[in-house]
C-alpha cells in the first residue's frame, strides 16, 4: 500500500510517520529516513519533502532512556537510508549501539545534538555527571538543531536541497516565534508561585529558558533508582516553601509522586496540613498519540504550558 503522510497522523506534523511493522510494501527500503524518538522524527518530517517516507523507532508514549534494542530493532536500522536520533544518551544503549556499529549496512547516522555538544557545550546543561538531553523544553536550543539537520538532509538527498533549505528556514523563524510564546505564557505566573515539582529531570532547560525552579525526584534518566533521600528532602522543600502542586509525566509511573505526597502530608503541620495534589500530566520524553492534543512538538509546548501556568496560578 502507499504510505500517506498525512492521514496516517491526522492533520499532526507527525503526520509523514510510519510506526516500524506498519505495512509498507512499496516503499524501497533504501530511501527512507529513520528516526529514533517522536520528538526527532516530528522535527525531521518538518524539514523534509513529504516525498520522502519518515519511519519511527519509539512510538508515542514509549520512554527512550529504557528503550531495550532488539535484533528487530538492528534490522530496522540496517534497511534505512539515513538514521537520525538525539544523541546525549537519550536513547541509551541504543546510543551506544548507533555510535559503535561498523556494520556497513548502516547507511548514515546522526545525532541532531552532536553540534551543539560539539561547537556550544556551554548551552548544555549537566546532571548527574552527565550531559541533559532533555534540550527541546528550551525552544530556542532545539531551534539550533534545525540547519545543522538540514544540511545533512540535503547531503543525503541533494536533489530535495532547495526544498529542504526552504523549510529548515520556516522551521527555524516557527521556534523563535513559539519561544517568545513560552516566555511570555510561563512570565504569567507570579514569581513566589514559580517552582516546578516533576518524576523525573527532564525540566531544568524549561526552568533556565523561563525563569522556573525545577525539582525532580529522580535524575535525568529514568532508568536511575529513586533515592529515598531525594524523597525526602523534596517532601522537606515543598513543606518549607508550601508548594502544593507536582505534575505527572506521561512517560513516567504515577507511584514516586504518590510516595512524596503521602511523605509531605506526613511532614506537614498537623494544624495546617498542606494538601500535595496533582497538576495534571505533562509531557517529558514523547510527544502524545494522534488524539492527545500533544501530537507535535509546538502542540506538547503548548500543553505543558496550559497544564503548568494553570496549576501553578492556581496554586
Amino acid at each position: 500500500m502507499t504510505l500517506n503522510r498525512r492521514a496516517f497522523f491526522g492533520t499532526s506534523s507527525l503526520a509523514g510517520i510510519s510506526l516500524l511493522g506498519t505495512a509498507c510494501a512499496d516503499l524501497e527500503k533504501s530511501n527512507h529516513v529513520l528516526a529514533t524518538t517522536t520528538l526527532v522524527a516530528d522535527l525531521v518530517t518538518e524539514i523534509l519533502p513529504s516525498t520522502v517516507p519518515v519511519r519511527l523507532l519509539m512510538g508515542p508514549g514509549i520512554d527512550p532512556h529504557t528503550y531495550e534494542p532488539t535484533a528487530g530493532t538492528i534490522a530496522h536500522i540496517r534497511q534505512a537510508k539515513l538514521i537520525v536520533g538525539h544523541g546525549l544518551h537519550l536513547e541509551g544503549r541504543l546510543t551506544n549501539l548507533l555510535e559503535t556499529s561498523k556494520s556497513g549496512a548502516i547507511h548514515r547516522v546522526s545525532l541532531i545534538t552532536r553540534p551543539i555538544e560539539i561547537s556550544k557545550p556551554e548551552r548544555l546543561r549537566k546532571s548527574d555527571h552527565a550531559w541533559d538531553p532533555h534540550i527541546w523544553f528550551d525552544a530556542s536550543l532545539w531551534a539550533e538543531t534545525v540547519i545543522p539537520l538540514s544540511k545533512v538532509l540535503e547531503e543525503v538527498f541533494p536533489e530535495l536541497r532547495a526544498e529542504i533549505a526552504k523549510k529548515a528556514n520556516k522551521c527555524f523563524q516557527s521556534l523563535g516565534q513559539l519561544h517568545a510564546e513560552m516566555q511570555a505564557g510561563y512570565s504569567s505566573i507570579p514569581e513566589n508561585k514559580r517552582i516546578l515539582i516533576t518524576s523525573h529531570d527532564a525540566f531544568g532547560y524549561l526552568g533556565q529558558a523561563y525563569g522556573l525552579e525545577v525539582h525532580a525526584i529522580q535524575g535525568i534518566s529514568t532508568a536511575a533508582e529513586v533515592s529515598e533521600s531525594a524523597l525526602r528532602d523534596l517532601a522537606e522543600l515543598a513543606c518549607q516553601k508550601k508548594v502544593n502542586v507536582g505534575f505527572l509525566e506521561s512517560t513516567v509511573s504515577p507511584r514516586t509522586l504518590e510516595k512524596l505526597r503521602s511523605l509531605i502530608r506526613a511532614r506537614s503541620p498537623r494544624e495546617m496540613p498542606l494538601e500535595f495534589r496533582m497538576g495534571g500530566e505533562i509531557y517529558s520524553d514523547s510527544l502524545g498519540g494522534p488524539n492527545s492534543g500533544a501530537a507535535t512538538y509546538a502542540s506538547m509546548m503548548r500543553h505543558n504550558l496550559r497544564v503548568i501556568v494553570g496549576a501553578l496560578k492556581n496554586e
